[in-house]
């Protein structure tokens, strides 16, 4: 087989509005020279990250690849489990048709590709029980004798979850990964700016030095890559997977629901509901437990219009399921909920229906100051997308794009297919005679 290199590289939460920053620093300096590029991307919706990987994974839209939220709904756990496992996605991925094709694979905190067949997995799994341990769930659901090579070299690096430590605990091990495996292909999810923008805020310093590192990191990858004399047979892909919007206000509809009778408590658990709403942050799914109750429909519905007919509220939209559904998102939610720039949904059925931010306290991890989950065509909250190397033609403009459009041209560039994909394949910035 010919030797070939494709690696991937998702710099979560890195919005269109970033590129006035990057186009100025080194590493995106020099990826846009030659690059073709969208300055506009949009993501798919709810706009979170494991929605947003796995329809970069597959190419479809949430409804369609089965991962429709971050979390499961888990009702009266404070930390729900994530999506973390590869079962969580019902469809073919792009890694699992270059493993079809003999290609060796590495994915380094990949969202959704736990106990997946990736040859060197480092999964992004995190001990959620008080009787899990970090290292015991990350064996199981990676690769055990690569994960405890990887740890002895770079464990010092690493703080638990704690950013910025964590991304660079990943950067070495990309690059220990490449120098010494040399997979095919390689993906890998860094995180420091969603993480700054949610606990510091959007425009804060620590997000500004987020975007910094993101772009060290690039740079140190292309000096790697030449240091390595495989610059030439490497195809290079930079994106991201949603923006942020910075946020002054909580909602949580659960306890109106709870006040107006339709959840049930003892205590603070939840012992029944009728109406139950899942916070995705900038946007909310409302189950009912008998989605079939017209009756039921009716008085949630004209609850929820009157919530969004208050000014002072922060709901900009009720969707119904087949709305949703047009979407690309659940379709098991009756109706979907988008909030208005700076609110944000929870499942919290504790607190007042409304609660603003203390902006001098630092916000709680993915939500805080500064959050994602909204409709991908809100305005201003567009993401990115570059390719470069080898078969990728240079300096092609994409007017828009979709996210769902990356999985497809990632599995043709490899001389794959993913079959019944929602998006399309990019032809226009590949050079067919360079594969």
């Amino acid at each position: 087989m010919q030797e070939r290199y494709f690696i991937i590289l998702s710099f979560d939460a890195l919005g269109s509005r970033d590129l006035k920053t990057l186009e100025n620093l080194p590493g995106f300096r020099r990826l846009m020279k030659d690059a073709s590029f969208s300055r506009k991307v949009y993501s798919v919706y709810p706009s979170n990250t494991y929605p947003c990987h796995s329809s970069i994974s597959t190419g479809m839209y949430p409804m369609n690849h089965g991962v429709t939220s971050n979390t499961l709904l888990e009702i009266n756990r404070k930390s729900p489990d994530w999506n973390w496992t590869r079962d969580r996605i019902k469809v073919d991925t792009f890694y699992d048709a270059a493993m079809r094709k003999g290609y060796t694979t590495c994915a380094l905190l990949w969202p959704v590709t736990g106990k997946s067949a990736i040859t060197y997995n480092l999964p992004e799994r995190f001990a959620n029980h008080f009787w899990e341990t970090q290292v015991g769930v990350s064996l199981a659901n990676g690769t055990p004798g690569y994960l405890l090579d990887i740890n002895r070299r770079f464990g010092h690096l690493r703080n638990g979850k704690s950013q910025p430590e964590l991304d660079r605990f990943v950067e070495a091990v990309a690059h220990y990964t490449i120098k010494e495996k040399k997979p095919n292909v390689m993906m890998v999810h860094f995180v420091e700016l969603d993480a700054m923008r949610h606990k510091h805020g959007y425009d804060s310093r620590e997000a500004h030095e987020a975007l910094l590192s993101y772009d060290q990191k690039l740079a140190g990858l292309l000096k790697l890559l030449e240091e390595e004399e495989i610059m030439d047979k490497t195809t290079l892909f930079v994106l991201g997977d949603h923006d942020q919007i910075p946020v002054h206000t909580a909602l949580h509809l659960n306890s109106i629901f709870k006040d107006k009778g339709l959840i049930r408590t003892r205590g603070q658990k939840i012992t029944d509901y009728d109406a139950y709403a899942e916070g995705l942050d900038g946007s909310c799914y409302i189950h009912l437990r008998e989605p079939g109750s017209e009756k039921m429909k009716k008085r949630v519905y004209q609850i929820l219009k009157t919530l969004k007919n208050r000014e002072d509220f922060g709901i900009e939209a009720i969707y119904t399921r087949e709305e949703s559904i047009s979407f690309g998102a659940s379709r098991k939610a009756t109706f979907m909920l988008e909030a208005k720039k700076g609110f944000f949904f929870t499942d919290d059925h504790t607190k007042p229906a409304q609660v603003k931010l203390d902006q001098n306290a630092e916000g709680e991890d993915h939500h805080g100051k500064s959050t994602h989950g909204y409709h991908p065509k809100k305005e201003d909250y567009q993401t990115v997308f570059f390719a470069t190397g080898r078969g990728i033609r240079k300096n092609v403009e994409i007017p828009s794009m979709r996210l769902i459009d990356e999985g497809p041209t990632f599995a043709h560039l490899m001389g794959t297919v993913l079959h019944d994909t929602d998006g399309r394949i990019l032809h226009e910035i590949i050079e067919e005679s360079d594969l």
